[in-house]
């Protein structure tokens, strides 16, 4: 499971407050180019843990942007970076950083009261602290745009920060930046990261699943394929939904994420209702930072697989792994090798299309793996 669920926040500000808010990113920006780049020049760095790859790097940044909070936030995202590359071997020279701008601090407890650079103040308010170029800092107001399915859980995170009972870190993302008529402008995203026991916490639907029913998800661009099995193996029920309007290249990733979040929920919510107590998911074949959409390599197979394959359905799969535990569900992964050969074969025999086929054999190895001793 997650440490972590992500709550994106829009906002939008012009004048000197986005002219603030930039000079931040950018100086951010500077300073992860300078330390994939020293990673590059030297193999040895990429070898390091977490702890001694701050503890070396830090120094070499605070001539780009003096603040600890802001540079280890970019650190960290760098490690990261480098060890999903190391993990997935792929060539660390051949990663490139996309044309990102975004800063982040970690959070923290007690006197900070969630996180000192970038502080939530209420539903919609946010305190930032921003950079200039020349290393001058002042703070800025952000007003939030909190979706309403949001309000609890940031209320709740916000009263537990105040009590200095937990940190969140948080990411500012921009969106887009131009000269407008009012001057600079800047639209972006504060990203909040909660802590996900405290997700369950104020958001679980129920406490306990209806029957002991096994299902099995079959996740494709455009589609979500659900089958149900008793607990021999015996097929039940079955469901498509659709979600075609969200995977077009051009949707926006805030409407795209708000049309596939309903159509994971109506899921979940049917799987419930069939009496479905464990999930089973295909064991996704990329995990790790390099999905994001802020990091490119040149070892995938193109532009539209990338954003398909390794982003979009790895994505639902955790998406439906972090979610279903709302509806008392857990969720296991299963090996996903010709899960769409023999689907094809077996859903002929049942009257199924091949990837509702596939959804089948995926609850039937779930079933298998839930009987191992």
């Amino acid at each position: 499971m997650p440490r972590y669920v992500t709550i994106g926040l829009d906002f939008h500000v012009d004048g000197e407050d986005a002219k603030a808010i930039l000079s931040t990113a950018w100086l951010s920006k500077l300073v992860a180019h300078r330390v994939l780049n020293l990673v590059k020049e030297n193999e040895l760095l990429a070898g390091l843990s977490e702890y001694m790859f701050l503890k070396v790097m830090r120094r070499k940044c605070y001539s780009i942007l003096p603040n600890r909070r802001y540079v280890d936030g970019m650190l960290k995202l760098i490690h990261s970076i480098i060890k999903s590359a190391k993990a997935l071997g792929v060539d660390i020279e051949s990663i490139e950083l996309k044309q990102w701008l975004l800063f982040q601090s970690d959070g923290e407890r007690g006197y900070a009261r969630g996180n000192m650079n970038i502080k939530l103040i209420d539903t919609h308010h946010a305190r930032v602290l921003t950079l200039d170029y020349t290393g001058k800092t002042r703070y800025e107001e952000l007003k939030l745009t909190t979706p309403k399915g949001w309000n609890k859980l940031v209320e709740s995170l916000i009263e537990r920060a105040s009590r200095g009972e937990i940190g969140y870190p948080v990411r500012l993302v921009i969106r887009d930046y131009g000269i407008g008529k009012h001057g600079l402008h800047v639209h972006g995203e504060v990203q909040v990261m909660a802590p996900y026991t405290l997700y369950l916490e104020v958001m679980r639907r129920y406490e306990e699943p209806r029957g002991k029913n096994i299902a099995g998800i079959d996740v494709n661009v455009g589609r979500l394929d659900a089958v149900v099995v008793d607990e021999h193996g015996n097929l039940l029920s079955y469901r498509t939904f659709w979600i075609k309007n969200a995977t077009f290249m051009g949707v926006r990733r805030r409407r795209s994420r708000s049309l596939i979040g309903e159509q994971i929920h109506a899921l979940l919510k049917w799987l419930y209702s069939q009496g479905v107590s464990i999930i089973g998911l295909e064991n996704p074949e990329v995990i790790g930072y390099l999905r994001y959409y802020w990091v490119r390599s040149g070892e995938r197979r193109g532009n539209m697989w990338n954003w398909k394959i390794s982003m979009f359905r790895n994505s639902i799969i955790e998406r439906l792994t972090w979610k279903a535990p709302l509806y008392s569900m857990k969720t296991i992964y299963v090996n996903p090798r010709n899960t769409s050969k023999e689907g094809k074969r077996i859903g002929k025999k049942l009257g199924l299309d091949r990837h509702l086929g596939s959804a089948y054999i995926i609850a039937r190895r779930t079933l298998k793996n839930l009987q191992r001793p």
